[in-house]
C-alpha cells in the first residue's frame, strides 16, 4: 500500500459510518435531461438528495434510467477517450450480472458494435437480463459461459472488461455483510480466483485490444499486484487516461502502470479501483475460423413480413431474422459473432427479440415495446396515469374503454411500458409475469 493511501486509512475509517450516496443513470435515448447534481465523470450521471422508492416508479420500469454506483460510472471514461465514436468494436463484459456496467457500456456502443454480457452464475442470468431488455440499445447479446469456454476463442474481443470477484473492501458502507465476512485470508483467496480467471479468458483478446479491469476492494493483492503480474506474465502496457484534479480520483502510476482509486472519503461515491491495460502481445495460435460444430441450420434467417419490419427504426447495418423460433433485430456483428462462438458458448439471448408467430398471428414482445427505437407511430398507443400504470406493473386485470380491437402500446408520460390486448370486451395484459411488482 503506498503511502499516500495509507495517510487517508483514519478518513476512510470514518466514512464507512456515512449514508451512501445515491445515483441513477438515465437512458439518454429515453429521458433527454435530467435536474439532479450532476456525477462528474459521467454525463449521464446525477446523484439524489435522498433515495426514493425506486419500485413504484415507472420510469424505473420503462427503463428510463438505471440505479448506479456513482463511483463505477467512471467506466464510461475508458469508452469516451479510448474508442472513436463510430469505430466497430467487440467488447466482453465477463462478469455482467446484475447488469449496470453492461448496460452503460451498451448505451456508449453505436449500433454497429457489439456487447457480449456474460454471466458465469445461472441463477443471475434473470435479473441481468430483464435490465438488458428495459434498457433496449439492441447491441448485446447475453451469455452464460465460464471464463475458460472463451478462452478458448482466439483473439475475438477488441476489449475485455473484468470487474472481478472481490473482498469488497469498497461495499462496506453500503453493505453490511461485507465487513463480517471479510478476513485477510478471503482477500487471498480472491486475488488467486482472479488470477486463474484473467489466465482463462486473455486468449480471447485481439492483440493490441484493452483489458478494464476493476474491483470494489482496496486491497493492493487484488488490485495493483494484479496489474504487475499482468505486465510481468503477458506483457500487457498500462493505460493512462486524463481525469479532472476536481473530481478528487485518486491517480496510481508505477512502472508505466496506471490505476484509478475511488476513496468513498475524498468523493461522493463508494470504493472502487480500475485500470485499462493494453495486450501487445499475440498468442501466436492459428487465425480463428468459425467452428466446425456450428449448426448453421440454426443461425437466424432473414424475415421479412411487414408486421415486425415496420415494429422498429432500422440501421443499415441491422435485419431482422427468424432464429429460435422467434423474431429478433440483429446487426451484423451479432450474426457474424453467432457464427465464431455458436457452439462453445451458451448464448441466451441477442439484439432485440421483437415478438413470434403463433396461428399465423403476430406477438409482439415486452423487448419490442421497451426497444429505444420502436417505431411507436405504428402502433395505437394508450397512455396511462400513475395509478393505472401500477396496476399494469402489478399485472392486474386491466379495464379501460377501448371498442377497437389489436395490440395497444401502454405507455407512461410518453414511454413505452408495454403491451395490452383489447379483445373488445375486455383487455388482455400481456406484461411478463415474472416482472411484476409486487409488495408495496
Amino acid at each position: 500500500m503506498d503511502e499516500q493511501f495509507r495517510n487517508q486509512s483514519s478518513e476512510l475509517k470514518e466514512s464507512f459510518s456515512l449514508p451512501p450516496a445515491t445515483s441513477i443513470r438515465i437512458h439518454p435515448n429515453k429521458l433527454k435531461s435530467y435536474s439532479a447534481e450532476k456525477i462528474p465523470w459521467s454525463e449521464f450521471g446525477f446523484y439524489l438528495k435522498e433515495r426514493p422508492l425506486f419500485t413504484i416508479d415507472p420510469l424505473l420500469h420503462a427503463g428510463c434510467y438505471y440505479v448506479q454506483e456513482a463511483s463505477s460510472m467512471f467506466m464510461e471514461q475508458v469508452f469516451t477517450q479510448l474508442f472513436s465514436e463510430n469505430e466497430k468494436i467487440i467488447v466482453l463484459d465477463l462478469c455482467a450480472a446484475p447488469g449496470g456496467k453492461s448496460t452503460h457500456i451498451a448505451s456508449l456502443l453505436n449500433s454497429k458494435s457489439v456487447l457480449v454480457s456474460n454471466e458465469i452464475i445461472q441463477s443471475r442470468i434473470p435479473v441481468l437480463k430483464e435490465n438488458i431488455i428495459k434498457q433496449g440499445t439492441g447491441n448485446i447479446m447475453i451469455t452464460n459461459s465460464d471464463a475458460k469456454n472463451f478462452g478458448a476463442l482466439n483473439e475475438v474481443f477488441d476489449c475485455i472488461v473484468l470487474d472481478a470477484p472481490c473482498s469488497g473492501e469498497g461495499l462496506f458502507r453500503k453493505d453490511k455483510r461485507a465487513i463480517s465476512e471479510w478476513s485477510e485470508e478471503n482477500a487471498h483467496h480472491c486475488s488467486i480466483r482472479q488470477k486463474r480467471i484473467l489466465d482463462d479468458v486473455l486468449p480471447c483478446l485481439r492483440q493490441n485490444g484493452l483489458l478494464i479491469y476493476s474491483t470494489c476492494t482496496f486491497n493492493p493483492e487484488e488490485n495493483e499486484m494484479q496489474l504487475k503480474w499482468l505486465k510481468e506474465s503477458f506483457g500487457f502496457t498500462g493505460v493512462r487516461l486524463k481525469i479532472d484534479r476536481d473530481w478528487n480520483i485518486d491517480e496510481w502510476n508505477e512502472d508505466d502502470l496506471y490505476a484509478y482509486r475511488f476513496l468513498p472519503n475524498k468523493l461522493k461515491g463508494e470504493g472502487f479501483f480500475l485500470s485499462v491495460m493494453r495486450k501487445t502481445e499475440s498468442n501466436n495460435f492459428s487465425e480463428t475460423v468459425y467452428d466446425s460444430k456450428t449448426d448453421y441450420a440454426n443461425l437466424p434467417k432473414k424475415y421479412s413480413q411487414a408486421f415486425f419490419q415496420n415494429a422498429v427504426l432500422i440501421n443499415e447495418n441491422e435485419n431482422i431474422y427468424e432464429w429460435k423460433k422467434k423474431i429478433f433485430l440483429l446487426n451484423t456483428a451479432q450474426i457474424e459473432l453467432l457464427k465464431i462462438i455458436g457452439s462453445d458458448i451458451k448464448i441466451i439471448y441477442a439484439g432485440i427479440e421483437l415478438g413470434e408467430i403463433k396461428q399465423n398471428q403476430e406477438i409482439p414482445s415486452e423487448a419490442l415495446a421497451l426497444f429505444d427505437r420502436v417505431n411507436i407511430s405504428n402502433f395505437n398507443t394508450v397512455s396511462l396515469t400513475t395509478e393505472q400504470a401500477l396496476s399494469f406493473l402489478r399485472k392486474d386485470a386491466f379495464n379501460i374503454s377501448r371498442i377497437e380491437k389489436g395490440w395497444l402500446l401502454a405507455q407512461y408520460e410518453n414511454h413505452p411500458l408495454g403491451w395490452l390486448k383489447s379483445l373488445g370486451n375486455r383487455m388482455n395484459n400481456y406484461f411478463p409475469t415474472e416482472w411484476r411488482i409486487r409488495n408495496y
